[in-house]
């Protein structure tokens, strides 16, 4: 995770003059922000059917770009994807692209959306399992654009320590012990595609199922054990066990998803402390590892 940086203040008009500047035809719709939640992008509903995400720092500028190659490929999944209205440029004051999507109904489960653990399990595994039957594109091959999501796990040693040491009430001898066991966990995959980030805030649930998948932007092409990270991300202990043989997880495969999983909740835990943002969902992945682990 970058260091804190001023994020662009982005209000309901400045979005509705760039929306209308580019999209004429949007021009009049109901523009409203979202309440803030993540750390990339901020969000404004257009009318009832639409999104507009513009990214409100400077690591997030190529998810736009990123979204808008990747989405189409995945159209026909199991679970609902955003489709690609358009593309917006700088302009106005505001210095990144940024993208109109359609809107996926459904609430996220870390809103409290409810769905029985074995139809997550079922329906992620299933979601998982097309997403990687795709032919994967090598111009997504992991990288800085999309924070190196699939990468091999040593590239964030450098980020995982330097976190580590500001994180004095972890358990620093297991997190150590299980980052050293995932790096030596195999080669990575055969590249494929990859959406990097499957946690309870990027996934819809509506009348008791999973709805969609949503916040493409560091979606990518490397090391499938990236996308195992979700196992921590959403499933308690049992159902957990149940998705790894959903997925039929090696033991090298879940043990660098398990790293994944570990390095994403350590680099992101100093950063959310030091600006007051949101941190329970690294800290129960931290949890559940150490129900696997320790």
């Amino acid at each position: 995770m970058a260091e804190a940086a001023p994020a662009i203040a982005l209000d309901a008009e400045m979005a509705a003059r760039l929306i209308a500047s580019r999209f004429p035809e949007l021009a009049g719709k109901d523009i409203r922000p979202l309440a803030a939640k993540g750390t990339d992008n901020q969000i404004f509903r257009i009318g009832d059917d639409l999104c507009a995400r513009f990214p409100k720092v400077a690591w997030a500028a190529a998810t736009a770009q990123r979204e808008a190659g990747a989405l189409p490929r995945f159209r026909g999944a199991p679970l609902a994807v955003p489709e690609v209205y358009g593309l917006g440029a700088p302009g106005g004051g505001y210095p990144y692209d940024w993208s109109v999507l359609s809107w996926l109904p459904g609430a996220p489960l870390e809103d409290g959306a409810m769905v029985d653990p074995g139809v997550q399990v079922r329906q992620l595994s299933e979601f998982f399992g097309l997403l990687r039957s795709i032919p994967p594109d090598p111009a997504f091959r992991f990288g800085r654009e999309n924070n190196g999501r699939g990468a091999p796990l040593a590239t964030r040693s450098a980020p995982f320590e330097a976190a580590l040491k500001r994180l004095p009430g972890l358990n620093g001898d297991f997190a150590n012990r299980l980052w050293s066991g995932a790096l030596r966990a195999g080669e990575p995959s055969p590249p494929v595609w990859l959406h990097g980030d499957v946690h309870p805030g990027n996934v819809l649930a509506a009348d008791g199922q999973i709805s969609g998948i949503i916040d493409w932007g560091l979606c990518g092409v490397g090391d499938g054990a990236c996308d195992l990270l979700t196992a921590w991300a959403i499933f308690d202990r049992v159902p957990r066990e149940a998705y790894r043989r959903a997925v039929n997880a090696s033991e090298a495969e879940w043990l660098r998803g398990a790293g994944w999983a570990l390095s994403m909740a350590v680099i992101y835990l100093p950063y959310a402390y030091e600006n007051g943002l949101r941190s329970d969902m690294s800290e129960r992945m931290i949890a559940r590892l150490m129900e696997d682990f320790a």
